[in-house]
């Protein structure tokens, strides 16, 4: 059985359509066009079993595809793969298109503030109902300054001002990024204070 992690949903199958074993999907990808790309593919059904299948022919209708498969010829046939997933290799994805991402590419990738300094890591990308958050774990050396926890940085631009794909970092708004964290720092900072009087 493929590893999970190696391979990636191109598109998510709805019903059957027609009465040749067509079945509609969901493509899951920026290109429509990408069903003339799919040949051998991984098809992840309800119940968790995958099969290795063969597409026959496929179509694009409006924004969903209309996909055909090797030896699947009736609705009753395809019934069987109705809401599955069909899967590629992840080596087989194309590019985001210039100036997108994808979010797990941006896991690993160093936080840095706007004056330069490294603080953080992204530790994945959430895709939250009305925007994407980066999941940030501070550096030991700037927890003081942020959180012990990691936080949920959203995707927008008063938060993330650039992502840098080539040097595989974003920099952030660092009072937005402090705004966000649980820990009172204001607090602590106004007791040091009146401790030193």
């Amino acid at each position: 059985m493929p590893n999970a992690q190696e391979y990636i949903t191109v598109c998510e199958l709805m019903r059957a359509h027609g009465v040749k074993g067509y079945i509609k999907a969901m493509p899951c990808t920026h290109d429509l066009e990408r069903h003339s790309l799919l040949k051998e593919v991984l098809v992840r059904k309800v119940n968790g079993e995958e099969l290795s299948l063969t597409l026959e022919d496929s179509k694009l209708a409006g924004n969903l595809w209309h996909l055909k498969f090797k030896g699947f010829d009736t609705p009753e046939a395809v019934a069987v793969l109705v809401n599955g997933e069909v899967l590629i290799p992840e080596t087989e994805r194309l590019p985001a298109p210039e100036g997108q991402f994808y979010p797990d590419e941006l896991e690993g990738f160093r936080v840095q503030t706007e004056d330069g300094r490294d603080v953080g890591e992204v530790l994945e990308v959430v895709e939250l109902p009305t925007v994407n958050a980066f999941n940030i774990k501070f550096e030991a050396a700037a927890q003081d300054e942020f959180s012990k926890k990691t936080i949920l940085a959203p995707w927008i631009k008063d938060c993330v001002k650039t992502v840098d794909a080539n040097g595989k970092r974003i920099v952030c708004d660092g009072d937005y990024l402090r705004a966000l964290c649980p820990e009172d720092h204001s607090s602590e900072a106004r007791k040091e204070m009146d401790d030193e009087d």
